[in-house]
């Protein structure tokens, strides 16, 4: 049988008609506890998979304890995080900072997933460790091939301690690294402009999706950066705080997946988001 089936398979879930996807995660329990919007994760993604996202990403633990999400017919797909890294912590200060594969691609075949995910760090104090991550992530291509499971690979510019590091450069090494390692999608940081992120999209040969990253300080700003990006040859966005530390999180979704897909335009989805 041929892998690259189940792979296609999996991928045309991942994507709506439109050829783009929104995923809604919620793994940042694994790098940061039990944040605002996620002390109740079943209650958390209840309210957001009532807004229609395409996908919900979260590590193969919690899945039990969501299923129903996943379902019904005409529920989103299943984004599974199989590693971690505490880089972005700030307390305790992580020292040197770490990258763990902690879980594997039969773990996101038994909970149904229909894509993985996994960072590639940059950056790391001691470059050992970013071979490390590249070793990790060699042996998760290989297994990804074999199981028919598409690879979501999270190039990040890293500085031990702080949020991920936006600078063109940086990103785009991250970028090609990851293409060449064997990603079938990628997960990347929007660069701040339109001309910035088209040369990052011209770094690769592979899907983009881009990263919500931290919460913004109005919905005009986040929304904003999705039509940019989207305009740029992004294929889609994975945001997280953004949509679950809203005031109304199932509506954010909602506004966030009819602009992702081309219904509503930025003032549209920003009256959606806030309607009452």
């Amino acid at each position: 049988m041929n892998p690259a089936v189940g792979k296609e398979i999996r991928t045309g879930h991942l994507f709506h008609a439109t050829g783009k996807a929104f995923v809604v995660a919620f793994d940042h329990g694994l790098l940061m506890g039990p944040i605002k919007g996620l002390e109740d994760i079943v209650q958390s993604v209840s309210a957001v998979a009532s807004g229609k996202p395409d996908a919900i990403q979260v590590t193969p633990p919690v899945v039990g304890a969501i299923r129903e999400n996943f379902s019904v017919r005409g529920g989103p797909a299943l984004v599974a995080r199989i590693d971690v890294s505490n880089v972005w912590r700030t307390k305790p200060e992580p020292r040197p900072g770490y990258y763990e594969r902690i879980f594997s691609i039969k773990d996101a075949v038994r909970v149904d997933a229909d894509a993985v995910v996994a960072y590639l760090l940059i950056g790391f104090n001691d470059d050992r460790d970013e071979g490390a991550n590249l070793r990790a992530l060699g042996q998760i291509a290989a297994e990804a091939m074999d199981y028919g499971m598409p690879l979501i690979i999270e190039p990040l510019g890293i500085e031990i301690g702080s949020q991920a590091v936006r600078e063109e450069d940086i990103i785009r090494l991250a970028v090609r690294v990851a293409s060449e390692v064997g990603a079938d999608i990628l997960k990347v940081d929007y660069t701040g402009s339109r001309e910035s992120f088209a040369r990052v999209v011209n770094s690769t040969f592979l899907p983009l999706l881009v990263r919500g990253g931290p919460k913004t300080k109005t919905l005009e700003e986040s929304f904003q950066m999705v039509e940019d990006s989207l305009e740029n040859g992004a294929q889609g966005i994975v945001f997280g705080r953004n949509v679950w530390q809203a005031r109304d999180p199932s509506k954010m979704t909602e506004a966030l997946t009819k602009l992702v897909h081309g219904e509503v335009g930025i003032k549209e989805a920003v009256s959606l988001a806030e309607k009452t």
